[in-house]
């Protein structure tokens, strides 16, 4: 099947009794919400509520059978549930295809789902894998062996026409998203990682099992001699590094302004700045040679608002790298080379996991999409940032937040 961005497909659905009934029945659910019309209209619904899994179930049917259908790995799902669906509705599933890599065969699909009166009622987005047969007749599958021998018998001179990404801290969470999503682009990653050496080959893995290139390199970003190092392996191996993205952070503590010391902050800075510096000097050389690069720093959204207590710390190192990035910007943008700044608001990732559920709820309706800031948003706007298209976007700070600024 061929596919091309905008391409639709639409399909409807009705939520009768029996089908909400056996759901029950299968997932042992039986809250009266859903099984109980008066228990529903005695909490504010004219009628039983369907479980939203429902609209999953069928969207897993649609990508699996229908679009883009056999062969499909469902490999990612965001979802909003924006207003009930009732017993008896009639549901209408738009899928269209946003985002297609050719390099890895992964195609991003907005899902729509509409009820009988047009109201939206779910959206998300979807990443889906287009698996190929490798169980097939001998002279088809000795051509898919031909094609795999050729691509893994590519010289070192073929791989370094391809750009080369190092990504700090993408062992999980943000820079683990961003490793994925300049993987898919066919860009060459290296996975910068400070101590959690599994997560990070397991990111490396996840990459090359999808078609892509990457590798993971040790190195705690605030010590010179490591950053020295790594940088010194990465030209040497590929000759260049084109693209730095820079968001390895300290863990996060709260600690009260009036009892921050220095030596808090210092620890934020080291990271932040004193990273940011020591890859800018390590790697603008080479980038100057090429009359190409991009370095995108991660900021935060609190650089926009009052912040939260407890963050002077972590504001103030924040606030020091965005000034490094409007002064670098501007003295070395001749050179093809931009400097941006991406701010994203409360994230759910590793670093959030204490942050209790009702400021997550809070922080969501603060915007009209009615939810937080994903890691995939994030990634979508990094890799914008980092393409050539882009060229004019320097000296920025980007805002990614779940309130407009």
């Amino acid at each position: 099947m061929e596919f091309n961005i905008g391409d639709e497909y639409q399909e409807k659905f009705i939520i009768s009794s029996e089908v909400v009934d056996k759901f029950a029945k299968f997932s042992q659910d039986y809250n009266p919400m859903h099984t109980d019309s008066n228990f529903a209209k005695n909490h504010g619904y004219a009628h039983k509520v369907s479980h939203g899994v429902i609209q999953l179930s069928y969207l897993s049917k649609i990508i699996g059978m229908d679009f883009p259908g056999a062969g499909a790995i469902w490999l990612n799902q965001t979802v909003s549930w924006l207003k009930p669906v009732f017993v008896d509705d009639e549901i209408n599933f738009v899928l269209t295809i946003k985002e297609y890599s050719t390099s890895t065969n992964i195609l991003t699909l907005t899902t729509e789902v509409f009820n009988q009166n047009k109201q939206k009622v779910m959206i998300g987005l979807a990443q889906v894998k287009m698996t190929i047969a490798l169980s097939t007749n001998p002279q088809k599958l000795n051509k898919i062996n031909a094609i795999n021998s050729k691509v893994n018998s590519l010289s070192k001179k073929q791989l370094s026409n391809k750009k080369v990404a190092l990504v700090t801290g993408a062992s999980r969470g943000i820079g683990e998203e961003i490793a994925y999503k300049l993987a898919s682009e066919n860009y060459i990653v290296i996975v910068n990682y400070k101590k959690n050496k599994e997560l990070a080959n397991k990111t490396v893995s996840s990459i090359i099992s999808l078609g892509g290139t990457a590798v993971s390199i040790c190195a705690d970003i605030s010590i010179e001699d490591e950053v020295n190092l790594m940088a010194k392996t990465i030209l040497k191996k590929w000759g260049r590094c084109d693209l730095i993205i820079h968001g390895a952070t300290p863990s996060i503590k709260s600690i009260k302004a009036e009892e921050t010391s220095y030596e808090d902050i210092s620890a934020y800075l080291d990271v932040y700045l004193k990273g940011a510096i020591l890859l800018v000097n390590l790697f603008l050389p080479n980038m100057k040679i090429n009359q190409f690069g991009r370095f995108v720093f991660l900021g935060t959204s609190y650089l926009y608002a009052t912040p939260p207590s407890g963050m002077a710390a972590y504001v103030c190192a924040k606030e020091a790298l965005w000034g490094y990035t409007k002064a670098l910007s501007n003295e070395i943008a001749h050179n093809g080379i931009t400097v941006n700044m991406v701010s994203p608001s409360l994230t759910v990732t590793d670093l959030t996991t204490d942050v209790p559920a009702r400021i997550k709820e809070v922080e969501a309706f603060k915007n009209p999409t009615r939810r937080l800031v994903t890691t995939s948003d994030i990634a979508n706007q990094v890799l914008h940032l980092c393409s050539e298209n882009s060229s004019y976007i320097n000296g920025v700070n980007l805002p990614i937040t779940a309130k407009p600024v």
